[in-house]
C-alpha cells in the first residue's frame, strides 16, 4: 500500500475515534489510564522550574531579608493604628449611644458638652468643659453623664465652664434611697479616693449596703431621681449618734468624655428651646407651640396666673414686720 492511501486511512480512523469520543464517550477510560502514563513526564518536565525557585529561595542575600523584614514590620506597625482607631470610634460610639438612651431619662431639656481638661489644683475635683455663656450655659446648671449625676457648673467663661464634681468635699448632693425614699445629703469624700459620704444620718436609718442613691430633687438643682450612687459601707459607733455611710458615685468620673448639661425650665429660652440631638452632638432649635397668639413670651414669663396660694399671693409676706418671727426666720436663712 502506497504512502498517500495510510495516511489517507489514518485520518479517516482518526476522525472516526474523534467522532465516536465525542458522540458516545467511549474513550473516557482509555483517556484516565493514559493519565497515568503521562504524569512522570510533567514531572521530569517541571524539575528545572522547582529548582530554579528553590535556588533562589536559598541563596537570597541578607540585604533583600533585612528591607522585606522592615516593610513588614512597617506594615504591621499602620496595620496596629488602624485598628486602634477604629476600637477608639467604636468606643466613642458605644458612648454616645449610652448619652443618648440616657437623655431620655431626664425631666426637661439637656445640650451636650465634652470634658477637655481636668483641674490640677490636688485639693478640688473640677473638670473644664467646652460651653460657656455664648451657648447659654449657667451657674448651677447640673451635669450628668451616661451612668449618673456627676457634679454642677461653678464658673461660666465666654467658651469654657468650670464644673465641681459631686466627689469634692465642698460639694453637698440632697439623695435619696431609692428602696424606701430614706432622704440625706451626699457630700463629697474629704479623704484621697473619690468618694461619697453620707452627712447626718441616724444610727436607726434604714440604709443597707448596695442600695441605690438617686437624687430627690430638692432644691430643684438637679433632676429627681437620676442615679447618682451605690452605697459600699456602712459603719455604726455605739458611741455616735450618727452612722458613717460611704457611697461609690455611678457616674465615671475619669473615664467619660461626653456629658450632658440639664437646662432649667425657668431659664430655657421660650419660642426655642434648646433639644438634645444624639446623631449630630449639637443643640437644635425646635419651636414652641403651646405659646399663646399674640402673646410675647417675654411677658408670659413675667406675668404668670394668679392662683390661690401661689407665690403671687404670698410676696407681701417676703417682707415681714421689724421684729416678727418670720424675720428673725429669714435672717437665719441668710
Amino acid at each position: 500500500m502506497s504512502l498517500e492511501y495510510r495516511l489517507v486511512a489514518f485520518l479517516a480512523l482518526a476522525m472516526s475515534l474523534m467522532y465516536t469520543d465525542n458522540r458516545y464517550e467511549y474513550l473516557d477510560r482509555v483517556r484516565f489510564s493514559v493519565a497515568y502514563l503521562t504524569t512522570p513526564v510533567y514531572w521530569l518536565a517541571d524539575i528545572p522550574t522547582r529548582v530554579s525557585f528553590w535556588i533562589d529561595d536559598v541563596f537570597v542575600s541578607q540585604r533583600d531579608l533585612i528591607e522585606e523584614n522592615t516593610q513588614l514590620r512597617q506594615q504591621l506597625l499602620f496595620a496596629q493604628r488602624e485598628l486602634q482607631l477604629l476600637a477608639g470610634l467604636a468606643s466613642e460610639n458605644s458612648r454616645l449611644r449610652e448619652l443618648q438612651e440616657a437623655s431620655q431619662a431626664v425631666q426637661g431639656r439637656v445640650m451636650t458638652a465634652e470634658i477637655i481638661n481636668v483641674s490640677n489644683d490636688p485639693g478640688s475635683r473640677r473638670v473644664l468643659i467646652n460651653r460657656g455663656a455664648h451657648n447659654g450655659v449657667l451657674e448651677g446648671q447640673a451635669m450628668l453623664d451616661a451612668h449618673g449625676l456627676m457634679g454642677q457648673v461653678e464658673e461660666v467663661l465666654p467658651f469654657t465652664s468650670w464644673v465641681l464634681l459631686i466627689t469634692d468635699s465642698r460639694h453637698g448632693t440632697p439623695v435619696q434611697v431609692n428602696r424606701n425614699g430614706e432622704r440625706t445629703i451626699a457630700r463629697g469624700s474629704r479623704g484621697d479616693a473619690p468618694g461619697l459620704e453620707l452627712e447626718f444620718v441616724p444610727d436607726t436609718a434604714d440604709i443597707s449596703v448596695g442600695d441605690l442613691l438617686v437624687s430627690s430633687g430638692l432644691g430643684q438643682r438637679f433632676p429627681k431621681d437620676y442615679p447618682v450612687a451605690e452605697v459600699t459601707s456602712i459603719v455604726h459607733d455605739p458611741g455616735q449618734p450618727f452612722a458613717q455611710i460611704r457611697a461609690r458615685p455611678l457616674a465615671q468620673m475619669d473615664r467619660t468624655r461626653h456629658v450632658m448639661l440639664v437646662i432649667p425650665d425657668n431659664e430655657a429660652i421660650v419660642g426655642v428651646p434648646m433639644m438634645f440631638d444624639a446623631t449630630t452632638d449639637v443643640v437644635e432649635d425646635t419651636p414652641v407651640t403651646n405659646v399663646p397668639e399674640g402673646a410675647s413670651p417675654a411677658v408670659e414669663e413675667l406675668q404668670p396666673e394668679s392662683q390661690p396660694g401661689s407665690q403671687t399671693e404670698a410676696a407681701p409676706a417676703l417682707n415681714p414686720a421689724p421684729g416678727s418671727a418670720a424675720q428673725d426666720a429669714a435672717g437665719g436663712i441668710e
